[in-house]
């Protein structure tokens, strides 16, 4: 029986066929979701387009979303309460930071891009949880995504560690916040894999090489591995589980 039949959910962050987001949609979509996608504008429409279609997605339910826009987030929100009245899931997979932060010292970074990084990568799953609470009251599930940089020092990783950080402390607030109305909240902290979102950090083929070579397994975790978990996390068979971090790296978070 497919795990996730009659459940619908909203996957946030699609940009190509290898984003983390995607392999989570094809996880769920798999299991017997329906789905919604968002895209971030005109230009990733046409990657996100074609791979929506492949989801089963209706083409009313391709949702443009850019949280630094007013009034995008409240627009998706109140399409998915006309359309489905109910929303089962949300997906989030968002984070962004300025191109001059990949290039500089932590210290160096401007307040003005800082804030940006905080808003798009952090505060997003805030606004998200807000918006959607009512859609996803009773038995609703928000999964987001996490890195190990949040956690510990990781080499050229500076620029978004602490939005990680941040984002990780909001997932066991939220859970405790919207606990009471039977929604769960979740973190996958996914290990290093080569997406679009990923090209930005300095030397990502070093950080692949040792994350490859170091983990347990000898192996790279990849968008469909993320989205096995993810699948799991907001079925039926997590309803006793929220507020926690979820690694899906090889082990590689628990070497020294």
């Amino acid at each position: 029986m497919e795990s996730l039949s009659g459940k619908r959910g909203l996957v946030i962050g699609i940009a190509s066929e290898k984003s983390i987001a995607y392999g989570c949609a094809q996880a769920c979509q798999e299991e017997g979701a329906e789905l919604a996608v968002t895209y971030l504008n005109d230009k990733a429409l046409q990657h996100v387009r074609p791979l929506a279609e492949g989801l089963k997605v209706s083409n009313d339910l391709i949702l443009p979303f850019d949280v630094t826009h007013e009034g995008d987030l409240d627009a998706v929100i109140q399409k998915l309460s006309d359309t489905w009245g109910k929303v089962d899931f949300i997906i989030h997979a968002m984070a962004s930071a300025t191109k001059a932060m990949t290039r500089s010292r932590l210290i160096d970074v401007p307040l003005e891009d800082f804030n940006f990084a905080m808003e798009v990568s952090c505060h997003s799953f805030l606004a998200v949880a807000k918006a959607a609470e009512q859609l996803l009251s009773g038995d609703g599930v928000i999964v987001t995504m996490t890195y190990l940089g949040g956690k510990r020092v990781m080499p050229h990783y500076q620029f978004m560690g602490p939005m990680k950080a941040a984002l990780e402390s909001c997932v066991r607030y939220v859970a405790n916040e919207l606990g009471p109305q039977n929604i769960r909240i979740h973190a996958i902290s996914a290990g290093a894999i080569p997406t679009r979102a990923a090209s930005g950090i300095e030397d990502l083929d070093g950080l692949l090489d040792v994350t490859q070579t170091r983990s347990p397994l000898g192996r790279l975790c990849t968008p469909k591995d993320v989205g096995a978990l993810a699948a799991f996390l907001v079925s039926p068979a997590a309803v006793a589980m929220t507020g926690s971090i979820y690694y899906v790296d090889g082990g590689y978070n628990i070497m020294g």
